[in-house]
């Protein structure tokens, strides 16, 4: 007989689900606190992210409050704020600033001058934590105060200093003192009462200069300056009687550095000497009307002019001579309108046969007019530039002759 065997699964008494499912369910479990943690966190980071913006415009600080009330002669700052105010500070267009310190409190008033015109008023206010409130208003007063100081420049010039003092409404003197001495008062003004300006000389070496400006309203304004003296050269030119002739002599002491010649228009370097403290020399002048001028320059730079005109003396001319040429007259001068141009005229009662023209040794030939004219007339003669040496002569019918020579400086 088969024996037949039966396998029957053993079955939990509570009939619940199998051990996989159970795994799958733990894994589920902490898939979901995974997925809720990165929830949480991403929140998290989400909210800290825009934090700061937030807190930014919670903790923007709260500005004063700035009022400013416009009086007869003054104005009043007023000045309110939620925290301890630390100081107000306040000026007038681009004046200097005023600072006034707080006490502790929240509140502040500060009566202030009123100026007269129109004028921008700047507010600078600041609390404790150092956070700042700017606030400008323009006023516009007609009985305000002057309260602008006067404005003083120094302008240096060699050895010469230009002081020039200025004030909106009117100045009213101007001290100056080199170092301890005593001060010197200038009062003189000009036609609106508003500048008073004047020379001073700088004093030789290092020196203290201390100038001060007073206006009308007792406004004060001081400069203080250091100045390092200096001197210009020193030129003499001497002439001989005879007028043919001239010395120079220059000098400075700390040293020339250049000295140009000019005669008639033509420069020329001196050569300096081995002292360089003094330089002398001399020359022969060339006929006729001489322009001479010597310009010195130290090694300090500062320079000097000297200039001298020398017109030889006429010579006597012998008695024989002066009765040949007494009848002809003749003009050699410079336009008075045109001083590039010269005219000459001539005449001769005799009647004029010849005449013959030089300038700077060179000839020139002239046409006659008519056949023996008595008069003769160039105008509008040409000058070059510098000097012009013109010979002009005349001869008559009967061969009388004069010839006259003039030295012009054509520009």
């Amino acid at each position: 007989m088969n024996q037949i065997l039966e396998y029957n699964p053993v079955k939990n008494s509570g009939g619940g689900s199998s051990g996989s499912d159970k795994i799958v369910r733990v894994f589920a479990l902490i898939l979901i606190i995974f997925a809720v943690c990165f929830i949480v966190i991403g929140a998290y980071g989400f909210f800290k992210k825009n934090k700061p913006e937030n807190d930014k415009v919670s903790q923007a600080p709260i500005e004063a409050k700035i009022q400013i009330e416009k009086l007869d002669t003054t104005a009043m700052i007023s000045v309110s704020h939620d925290k301890a105010i630390e100081k107000v500070i306040y000026k007038w267009d681009d004046d200097k600033e005023t600072t006034d310190k707080g006490d502790g409190s929240s509140e502040k008033k500060i009566e202030i001058p009123l100026p007269a015109g129109q004028h921008t008023l700047t507010v600078k206010v600041i609390d404790v934590d150092g956070a700042e409130t700017v606030y400008k208003e323009t006023i516009n007063s007609e009985n305000g105060t002057d309260i602008i100081n006067p404005v003083i420049e120094l302008e240096p010039d060699g050895n010469k200093l230009r002081v020039i003092a200025t004030d909106e409404t009117e100045i009213a003197y101007v001290t100056y003192k080199w170092n301890n001495e005593e001060e010197v008062k200038i009062e003189e003004r000009d036609e609106s009462k508003k500048k008073i300006e004047f020379d001073i000389e700088i004093l030789k070496g290092k020196n203290d200069l201390t100038v001060i400006a007073v206006d009308a309203n007792q406004q004060t304004t001081t400069e203080n300056r250091t100045y390092n003296g200096v001197t210009n050269p020193e030129i003499k030119i001497t002439v001989s009687s005879d007028k043919k002739h001239v010395d120079v002599d220059c000098s400075h002491e700390k040293g020339l550095e250049k000295v140009i010649l000019t005669v008639n228009g033509q420069d020329q370097e001196v050569p300096l000497e081995e002292d360089k403290t003094r330089l002398s020399f001399g020359f022969d002048l060339p006929e006729g009307n001489i322009s001479l001028k010597v310009k010195a320059t130290s090694s300090e730079q500062t320079t000097m002019e000297a200039t001298e005109e020398i017109v030889p003396d006429e010579v006597e001319v012998p008695e024989e001579e002066r009765h040949m040429n007494e009848n002809i007259i003749i003009n050699i001068e410079r336009l008075e309108d045109d001083h590039k141009k010269a005219k000459i005229s001539a005449s001769y009662v005799e009647g004029i046969k010849e005449v013959a023209l030089n300038i700077n040794d060179v000839d020139y030939s002239v046409e006659l007019p008519e056949e023996n004219p008595t008069e003769i007339e160039i105008e509008e003669l040409q000058l070059v530039e510098g000097n012009n040496r013109i010979t002009f002569t005349v001869i008559g019918v009967n061969n009388t002759e004069n010839v006259k020579t003039v030295e012009l400086q054509g520009e």
